[in-house]
């Protein structure tokens, strides 16, 4: 199983640096701490119920004579809720992200099962979805004429998608995740012949945690996204301390440096909120340098579907 394991790892990332740089599909540096939106199979991983928000902000101050509203923006509204029994795990993602003139407002449902193997446990998830895409023509330069070949006015299209995943959880505290997102390829036309079709996107996720102190536990991980044509990877280090408050560094190949900072309040830690902000370091001609998102996450440890509720039991650190 090691072996399989290391050998479709090696395949997957060899691959993926082969082709290029680029990515089709919203991201966020706090994908971390919430995976779930681009692998389904995430959501059985997780050992407590909780509810995010994320907002992102790329490229602040970014003015394009076509898009008065400036700077494509992401907000993610998600939910995971463990279950006991045949599943393992319930998700649900709105994502609203708007670039120009384009607004694309997604809903995905993760379901998640899982069986045990020797060396950990492996996680299966599907995640079927809405997309809803809807354009304002009506973004162009002053300047211009209406162009004939060019739909008028603002116009929504609905298209339904599905997304799936694998995570592998090691007993010795390391997660391999392999997901792909827009299996239908779902196509938007906006009432013109071109048929604009989202391609699949290829995410390999890896992560471990190092308890390197009493007080401080490392998180290494590595983020590969691809649509087999190009691709993009993160790089990130979160050091946390007793579980209350981390700090980061990140790097998106190909462009930016990310600081992250988050702290954890109220009893139990149910609270966490996370701040990160990126500085484009490469390919800067056609962006701003700087780029802004903002993480919130509220922990439910006492919600579990098909289950009993938590004991809540002290903690001992030896």
């Amino acid at each position: 199983m090691k072996r399989s394991l290391r050998k479709l790892l090696f395949v997957f990332l060899f691959l993926a640096i082969q082709l290029g740089y680029g990515q089709n599909e919203f991201f966020f540096n706090h994908y971390l701490f919430n995976p779930t939106y681009f692998n389904p199979a995430w959501a059985g991983v997780e050992e407590q119920a909780f509810a995010a928000v994320h907002h992102r902000t790329q490229w602040a101050g970014y003015d394009a004579t076509f898009d008065p509203e400036g700077a494509p923006t992401t907000q993610m509204l998600s939910a995971v809720v463990p279950v006991e029994g045949k599943l393992a795990g319930f998700g649900l993602t709105i994502v609203n992200d708007r670039t120009g003139p384009l607004t694309s407002i997604q809903a995905r449902i993760a379901i998640t099962t899982s069986f045990t193997l020797r060396q950990g446990k492996v996680f299966l998830g599907l995640m079927p979805s809405l997309n809803v895409a809807s354009l304002d023509a009506n973004f162009r330069p002053a300047d211009n004429q209406p162009d004939p070949f060019i739909p008028s006015g603002n116009e929504s299209q609905y298209r339904p998608n599905l997304h799936a995943g694998l995570v592998f959880q090691s007993k010795k505290e390391y997660f391999v995740g392999i997901s792909v997102e827009n299996i239908l390829q779902p196509g938007f036309s906006f009432g013109t012949e071109a048929e604009n079709n989202i391609e699949p996107n290829h995410n390999l996720f890896f992560t471990k945690f190092l308890r390197i102190a009493r007080d401080f536990i490392l998180k290494p991980s590595l983020l590969v996204r691809s649509d087999l044509n190009s691709y993009s990877l993160d790089l990130t280090g979160v050091l946390e301390y007793q579980e209350k408050m981390w700090g980061g560094l990140a790097f998106r190949r190909a462009e930016s440096v990310s600081v992250l900072l988050g702290y954890s309040f109220l009893k139990g830690n149910k609270l966490k909120a996370g701040y990160s902000f990126d500085y484009v370091v490469q390919e800067r001609d056609a962006k701003e340098p700087t780029s802004h998102e903002v993480f919130v996450r509220y922990n439910l440890p006492d919600l579990i579907l098909g289950g009993r509720k938590a004991v809540k039991t002290p903690r001992f650190t030896f």
